[in-house]
């Protein structure tokens, strides 16, 4: 009877403890890291270092400036800044050098890459000019770009990617990769590589064109609506061991 009891005393403890930690995930602390930094006359942007969250736009009459913040989720937004003098993010840095704007998230991993008591999110949210370039390396990260660019350069171990817009060059690489790309007009000069170990990647057209695609796999699903004609462009070429495409 007594070893029931200790047992169910362990078993609602730990439940209690779930309880309490499923509430603490739902409390959330922002800090703003940097910016706003003025974009105008920035004609290449350069995101590196730890994992983040990234918004990137050239659409609108917005103010043209970069802004760099950080948000703590579950036990750390209750004590870290009563425990720990760092902040979330505190090795996270913008610096505009002229027509570039590099933006470092430093290196966030902790103990074997686990983040303390806490899950802190950097995220970048800039709004450019048309045209821009852009380029990215990071271990992980989930990135929106919106607009007109002049190339998009991804390196991601772990990344989920979209583009919605233009870009006359396109290079996104990663082992576990997701990868969206709508191109809401064609001009003919574009280029498009995607690789991946493991890649899921969909790519459409919003206008009809011709285009011509290769893909080099071991093992390969793809799915394309529209013809293959060589030497055409938009030219797609997708490399990777595990692929599954989409082409619209």
């Amino acid at each position: 009877m007594r070893t029931r009891t200790i047992i169910l005393s362990i078993l609602g403890g730990l439940f209690a403890l779930a309880v309490v930690d499923g509430s603490v995930q739902m409390i959330r602390a922002d800090e703003a890291i940097s910016g706003p930094i003025d974009l105008v006359g920035v004609t290449r942007l350069e995101v590196r270092g730890a994992a983040s969250d990234i918004a990137i736009s050239t659409r609108g009459t917005d103010t043209r400036q970069a802004v760099l913040s950080g948000t703590r989720h579950g036990w750390g937004a209750l004590f870290r800044s009563a425990w720990f003098a760092s902040g979330c993010g505190a090795q996270g840095r913008m610096v505009r050098d002229g027509t570039v704007l590099t933006v470092d998230m430093g290196d966030r991993g902790g103990f074997f890459g686990w983040n303390d008591w806490d899950d802190c999110t950097l995220t970048l949210d800039a709004r450019l000019a048309p045209e821009t370039a852009v380029s990215i390396t990071q271990n992980a990260a989930r990135m929106r770009l919106d607009g007109d660019f002049s190339s998009v350069d991804v390196a991601s171990d772990a990344g989920d990617f979209a583009l919605a817009g233009h870009a006359t060059r396109v290079a996104v690489e990663g082992a576990a990769l997701r990868a969206r790309l709508t191109f809401d007009r064609v001009m003919q000069n574009e280029t498009v590589l995607v690789s991946g170990t493991m890649l899921d990647a969909s790519i459409r057209f919003m206008v009809p064109t011709a285009i011509s695609y290769g893909v080099d796999a071991v093992a390969s699903y793809v799915d394309s609506a529209l013809a293959n004609t060589p030497g055409a462009k938009p030219a797609i070429t997708i490399r990777g061991e595990m692929v599954h495409a989409t082409i619209r």
